[in-house]
């Protein structure tokens, strides 16, 4: 019974992350928290490779069709990403070390989410009426990758939301073209979190009892979405991605609420 549970959480969260690029993680990140079944480690290693499956499923069915931005351009992003998750788990660890328990590093990876969820909120409220950037310089897709990485893996969320704000804004990016590119980043930045997982000792410590449920959940959200995604317009993608916003804000905010008063008793 409780292995059916996660095995929908996760279907559900991939297939609505694979259709607006959220990633699934950033759902599944904070709903995890707020089961509380496991440590933040396990919940990040969990999601991140659930994630994982789905960004790996969305990509090789998306991956041969054409995009306005340069290949070269995505890999640039994509490779940096990586470094960046990484860096994301090397700081993890450093807080998870430097925390008085489980409940501190849950309310500061909450706190963090909310703000960035709440700023991106906004902003694709307002989106019509801010002009994007159009950064084209090779530099600036290596520095965001590497920004977007930290943040997704340090945060244990895939980035999805973020990537996606981000792209549009700073390199102006359609939603679905700035989807694809998210998934990219995703991939790359779930990829080095593992790697710095194993290279760090491996999964030993960690409780992965849900993960194959998970994973087979991660792999048909992404290719449940992946075709939903071909046949919905932009502009339901956008109202999709605020949805799943605002739902995050809500579980982020008992998150930090519950978190606080099991700190104060």
């Amino acid at each position: 019974m409780i292995a059916l549970l996660y095995f929908c959480i996760a279907l559900i969260c991939t297939f609505a992350g694979a259709i607006t690029g959220m990633g699934g993680g950033v759902v599944i990140k904070p709903v995890l928290d707020l089961m509380g079944d496991f440590d933040s480690a396990s919940i990040g290693a969990l999601s991140s490779i659930t994630v994982l499956a789905m960004s790996l499923t969305t990509f090789a069915r998306q991956v041969g069709k054409k995009r306005n931005t340069s290949i070269v351009k995505l890999l640039v992003l994509g490779i940096s990403s990586a470094g960046g998750g990484a860096l994301g788990q090397y700081f993890f660890e450093i807080m998870t070390k430097g925390a008085s328990n489980a409940h501190t590093i849950k309310i500061i990876q909450n706190s963090i989410l909310l703000f960035l969820i709440v700023c991106i909120f906004f902003y694709m409220l307002f989106r019509e009426k801010i002009k994007p950037l159009h950064l084209q310089n090779i530099v600036f897709y290596i520095f965001i990758g590497l920004l977007l990485g930290i943040l997704s893996s340090f945060l244990g969320i895939g980035g999805g939301p973020l990537n996606v704000a981000i792209l549009m804004l700073l390199f102006g990016m359609e939603i679905k073209e700035a989807t694809f590119a998210s998934i990219v980043t995703i991939m790359f930045a779930q990829v080095a979190k593992i790697v710095m997982i194993l290279i760090g000792g491996g999964f030993g410590g960690y409780n992965l009892s849900m993960l194959p449920y998970m994973v087979i959940a991660g792999v048909l959200g992404g290719l449940i979405g992946s075709f939903v995604g071909k046949k919905i317009s932009s502009k339901f993608t956008a109202v999709a991605f605020n949805l799943m916003q605002l739902a995050v804000m809500v579980i982020c905010i008992i998150n930090i609420a519950t978190s606080s008063m099991a700190l104060n008793t």
